[in-house]
């Protein structure tokens, strides 16, 4: 018998078990993963569904995916998928959470998992998988074309993600002394124009940048493998998400790092029904750009000193979400 944990439309875990197989209530979601493994070649690693299998028999699909057991995050449901599916152990030192897919019944996280892994040392379970191999990207829409492949209506976006140059990798307390320090060097310059003691970044103490580690995720940023920045989001309340600060290496600014970093946390959080964010009213470039997302100013203010007051802006409408197939 296997157990589910049932999740509200805004992800909360309630106190309730589902059975598989017995009919979910409306409203309730459950947790699935989706394993994309990649090697270094660019390949990735598919497999093909047994042709007893209820859903897409006989099909080619993802290299693991399934649903979360009672009990189970998503990074443990991938690693427990991919182990019970193909016999390998998940290096989620290289793996990322791409974006996640809302569904009637529940969210699918897609992973990314960067691993080079010898087509002998898979070890399939007899009764998911059939067979396995490595097919290029041209492979699959081949694939797909020609009716042997699950259509997945976001491979477009999938390619996009795992051909750029930018990751997402989230960060525990024990990055926060180089995180820190690189939200001081970001925010020195506005510290120093602004006068700005009393919100600033550049002020902020250990003790209180820590503490952002226990309310929502924060996130590393890489550019072509390199530390390029950090951001960090939270739950403001259900449905609205807060991108809290953003924070982009000057020798990074001007790439276009934050306006992909706005729009992949986005199709992270499709429970989100809306985004908020606050910034210096009087840095036009930043106001230009989450103008350019799609946020617009709600009208709320605070005036920090006679040169600086803050803004909030919302952005309702045009979400970056994926539609379930």
């Amino acid at each position: 018998m296997e157990l589910w944990n049932i999740y509200d439309q805004y992800r909360h875990m309630t106190d309730r078990i589902h059975e598989r197989g017995q009919e979910m209530k409306p409203g309730d979601h459950h947790l699935v993963v989706h394993v994309w493994i990649v090697n270094d070649e660019g390949q990735y690693l598919i497999q093909r569904r047994q042709p007893w299998k209820i859903g897409f028999p006989n099909m080619w699909d993802c290299s693991a995916a399934g649903s979360a057991i009672m009990d189970d995050d998503s990074e443990q449901a991938a690693i427990r998928e991919a182990k019970e599916e193909i016999g390998i152990d998940l290096d989620m030192e290289r793996a990322e959470r791409l974006f996640t897919v809302k569904f009637p019944g529940g969210f699918d996280d897609n992973w990314l998992v960067r691993q080079n892994i010898a087509i002998e040392d898979l070890h399939l379970q007899e009764e998911e998988v059939g067979d396995a191999r490595w097919a290029s990207e041209e492979e699959i829409k081949e694939m797909v074309k020609n009716d042997e492949f699950i259509s997945f209506n976001y491979f477009d976006l999938l390619f996009e993600m795992v051909n750029s140059n930018i990751s997402l990798k989230k960060a525990t307390v024990d990055d926060a002394e180089e995180l820190l320090a690189l939200q001081k060097e970001v925010f020195m310059p506005l510290y120093k124009k602004y006068n700005d003691h009393e919100t600033s970044p550049v002020t902020q103490t250990m003790e209180r940048f820590t503490a952002r580690f226990e309310q929502g995720d924060y996130y590393k940023i890489f550019s072509e493998g390199t530390l390029a920045g950090s951001v960090h989001v939270h739950e403001k309340s259900p449905g609205l998400m807060r991108l809290h600060i953003i924070n982009i290496l000057e020798s990074c600014q001007n790439r276009g790092i934050a306006q992909q970093v706005m729009k992949r946390l986005e199709l992270m959080h499709p429970e989100a029904d809306a985004w908020e964010l606050d910034t210096i009213l009087t840095e036009e470039r930043n106001c230009y750009l989450y103008e350019k997302m799609g946020y617009r100013r709600t009208g709320e203010s605070k005036e920090i000193n006679e040169d600086m007051s803050i803004i909030r802006y919302r952005k309702e409408s045009n979400l970056n979400k994926i539609l379930s197939i």
